[in-house]
């Protein structure tokens, strides 16, 4: 007998086979490259709408003259009576003087355009400024930009004679920052200030014996008429005859800080040689010695000029440069390097070598 099939209900249709999912049919090419070219289409036309303000702002600062743009200067009242008809102006110099900024001596830069834009603004028609008080805080700075300054303020009371002008010392005022100060016509220190360090200083690295420890060499090319052209090389120990150079230029760079304080303070050149040997004094000290010639806080220096003017009431007021489109649109503050990688970047791109300087390194 044959085996009898497997009993199938009727009326019933055969199980469904277990489910399987299709696979996802992807995107075809052409949709990624269009949403590539709709963001950069957006980027671009954020980028024309930046440059054309910008270049509104340009243009507009140029048709004003630039610095007298209310726009992008303003003056803002600091101390004293506000809305006073009278104003003295005041200009800190703070951190080393430099006109670049420079990490190594603390230097923020702008020192020379900031002291002479204030000085325009101040024997400008109708500016009510009628004395200037500069408020100095620093170790002095590179020569030539100190002497700059220096030249600004000796051609402004030149300018305006009747304009009283008035350095006050405040923690520090060494070296290049006396030299600044010799150019007013009274300066007033605290008892505690540091000042002096007159003299002048070339610095420069040597890296000479740690090249040789680890086998780096220089391979400089010059001509044998020019033996003197990688003088100051960081990778090489200085000659004598080098030294006697640069010494030389030390030499007349002091002749001329010396020349100023004589000219500015009214004293004796030998005295002047005495007091200029590079040490430095307090507050106090220097007074005694005639570089200062009174002692006292801020608050009695306006006092004083108050006096001078004949007035009892004066807007003490700075004069400010307000952030442009630019520096509103790429962030004005610029942020301090974090990594050691970055504060190395910052050295290499801010640091020039040798300078001469009218500084006191231990005020750095």
């Amino acid at each position: 007998m044959g085996a009898t099939p497997p009993y199938e209900p009727a009326g019933f249709p055969p199980p469904a086979p277990p489910y399987q999912p299709q696979p996802r049919e992807g995107r075809p090419v052409s949709f990624y490259v269009a949403i590539f070219l709709t963001l950069l289409l957006f980027v671009s036309g954020g980028l024309n709408v930046l440059l054309l303000l910008v270049a509104v702002g340009s243009a507009a600062s140029g048709l004003t003259g630039g610095f007298d743009d209310s726009a992008m200067y303003q003056v803002v009242h600091v101390a004293g009576d506000a809305g006073a008809s009278t104003r003295i102006l005041r200009i800190p110099i703070e951190g080393a003087i430099s006109e670049a900024a420079s990490p190594l001596m603390g230097a923020p830069g702008h020192s020379v355009s900031r002291v002479r834009k204030a000085l325009e603004m101040a024997g400008r028609p109708g500016s009510n400024v009628r004395a200037v008080l500069f408020v100095i805080d620093s170790p002095g700075g590179g020569v030539t930009d100190s002497d700059e300054i220096h030249d600004a303020i000796t051609r402004f009371r030149a300018a305006h004679p009747e304009t009283p002008v008035v350095a006050h010392f405040g923690d520090m005022a060494a070296s290049g920052g006396y030299y600044v100060a010799a150019a007013c016509d009274t300066i007033v220190a605290r008892p505690t200030t540091i000042t002096g360090s007159i003299g002048v200083i070339l610095s420069g690295w040597n890296f000479a014996e740690a090249a040789r420890k680890v086998g780096v060499a220089s391979n400089d090319v010059i001509s044998a008429r020019t033996p003197y052209k990688d003088i100051l090389s960081p990778m090489r120990p200085m000659r004598d005859e080098e030294r006697r150079i640069l010494t030389g230029i030390v030499d007349e760079m002091y002749e001329r800080f010396v020349d100023v304080v004589a000219r500015g303070r009214g004293l004796d050149r030998e005295r002047v040689y005495r007091l200029a040997d590079g040490r430095i004094y307090t507050g106090s000290q220097a007074k005694e010695a005639g570089l200062v010639d009174r002692l006292g806080n801020e608050e009695e220096v306006q006092r004083l000029l108050r006096e001078r003017l004949g007035v009892d009431k004066a807007s003490v007021v700075e004069h400010r440069r307000l952030p442009s489109l630019f520096d509103l649109f790429t962030g004005a503050q610029a942020r301090a390097p974090r990594t050691l990688d970055e504060v190395a970047a910052t050295l290499l791109r801010t640091t020039s070598g040798p300078k001469l300087l009218y500084f006191w390194n231990g005020g750095r």
